[in-house]
């Protein structure tokens, strides 16, 4: 389905940023019923929701769908948004009001799904401080934090200040984005949360939306504080070629000064995203192992151990 005949889901941003905890049969639930309605207009009352729509939007077996479905209207009335009103003050709102699967003679069975009072203003009658996306770029996203992720990166789409160059650019702290994440203490370790939640998360949405994005750890001392993020909306085919890019030259400078951290940046910034495009066309696509020996090298003029002990590993590798 292209943008322009796909529905829009719209969410206030303090609802973006808000915190809260849903199974993706419930997001998905909620996803689909804002995608019937319009957020420039009043809450429509109750909203219809057909197992068969629900299968063949999200790709899902339809044999399963229905319990699927039934166990998600439930739990998702007890389903609640930890939110910041106007005072600054957190309160806790329901999503819904109504939530329940049922059965008529002749209509067969459907979802009736019917928002809250509470969480109108967020996601109805919405004039500014939003941000909008295309239902179908949302579909594949199999779990909260991909969808969370995509949205949140979306929110900063439009604005001049977060443009470098062909891609936009944010930062988050990490204990902010884990909270955005709804993360338990589980994900704790940088390691766990980049392999278990970051990485699935960016290989979903690279996949599966109209955006493509590359991230890199910051750092204070040797502590993980935060991830900055870049992403293109000119994302190639499975088919299009992508050119290795040109590198920069090394600029005439004292060794260890900021011009020469602004080239290694750049340089690992663009065979890294190099890297990643190309994994999106072909999972086991490494780079050649010259450029991974310069990786290392502007790792290290960075002070980067984590992107120093990866590419090293890549040295000691076999190539495809």
């Amino acid at each position: 389905m292209s943008s322009k005949n796909s529905p829009k889901i719209v969410f206030a941003n303090k609802l973006l940023h808000a915190g809260y905890s849903l199974e993706i049969n419930e997001q998905r639930l909620i996803n689909l019923a804002l995608s019937k309605t319009n957020s420039k207009k009043s809450n429509p009352g109750k909203i219809l929701i057909y197992p068969t729509e629900y299968a063949q939007c999200f790709g899902l077996n339809k044999s399963s769908v229905y319990e699927q479905l039934s166990a998600a209207a439930e739990s998702l009335r007890d389903k609640s948004v930890t939110i910041l009103d106007d005072k600054g003050e957190a309160v806790s709102i329901p999503w819904v009001s109504n939530a329940t699967y049922e059965k008529v003679k002749n209509q067969g069975s459907f979802i009736t799904l019917e928002f809250s009072k509470e969480v109108e203003p967020y996601i109805f009658n919405i004039e500014g401080d939003f941000t909008e996306l295309f239902f179908h770029n949302t579909v594949k996203l199999n779990s909260l934090a991909s969808f969370r992720l995509y949205a949140l990166l979306n929110r900063v789409r439009n604005y001049p200040n977060y443009k470098r160059r062909d891609a936009v650019v944010v930062n988050f702290q990490l204990p902010e984005m884990k909270h955005k994440l709804f993360l338990s203490e589980s994900y704790g370790a940088w390691r766990d949360f980049k392999s278990r939640v970051l990485l699935p998360a960016i290989e979903k949405i690279n996949a599966h939306t109209d955006i493509c994005v590359t991230f890199k750890p910051l750092k204070v001392g040797n502590c993980i504080t935060a991830i900055e993020f870049a992403y293109s909306t000119q994302c190639p085919s499975k088919s299009e070629h992508i050119a290795r890019p040109n590198l920069f030259r090394r600029p005439r400078v004292k060794k260890g000064s900021a011009k020469e951290g602004e080239w290694a940046r750049a340089n690992l910034t663009l065979l890294g995203t190099y890297e990643l495009l190309k994994q999106n066309q072909n999972p086991t696509f490494k780079l050649k192992k010259a450029d991974v020996r310069r990786c290392v090298e502007y790792a290290k003029i960075l002070g980067d151990d984590e992107s120093k002990i990866f590419y090293s590993k890549q040295l000691n590798k076999k190539q495809p």
